[in-house]
């Protein structure tokens, strides 16, 4: 086993928890939606047309397309999105709230980041890219 490979492993993974607990506190205080609801409405938003499949949105919230489903519930009845059969769209209640809770997680995530060494950024940036697409496994 490789110690050094597994503490950055787990550091990533308690890195993105504290984060997500930061952005869920502070998008649910000032927006009213939470960090998955934020990756949904961001997810459509950079989607052709604000419109994908349902369970294209299992990828980036990291949950089987039967909890996006049950995600997809509250933000459909706040007027966030339309739930097309099959596929979900943006509507502009989320395009509106999206606009404004990216401000704040935009500002959170800068205030977290600053102080960083020169390349630090670039180098995590890299990092987290390669862990995202499955890294070197991914080539097996």
């Amino acid at each position: 086993m490789n110690a050094q490979a597994l503490d950055l492993c787990l550091g990533a993974s308690l890195a993105h928890a504290r984060l997500q607990r930061l952005l869920d506190d502070a998008l649910g205080t000032l927006h009213g939606i939470g960090y998955a609801d934020f990756i949904v409405l961001r997810t459509l938003a950079q989607a052709e047309g604000g419109c994908l499949p349902t369970a294209a949105l299992a990828g980036p919230l990291g949950v089987p397309v039967s909890a996006v489903v049950r995600r997809l519930i509250p933000l459909e009845k706040t007027g966030h999105i339309a739930r097309p059969p099959g596929s979900v769209a943006l509507r502009p209640a989320g395009h509106a709230v999206l606009g404004e809770a990216s401000a704040t997680a935009g500002a959170l995530c800068a205030g977290l980041l600053q102080g960083l060494p020169a390349g630090a950024a670039d180098a995590a940036t890299a990092l987290l890219n390669h862990l995202a697409s499955g890294g070197a496994a991914a080539a097996r």
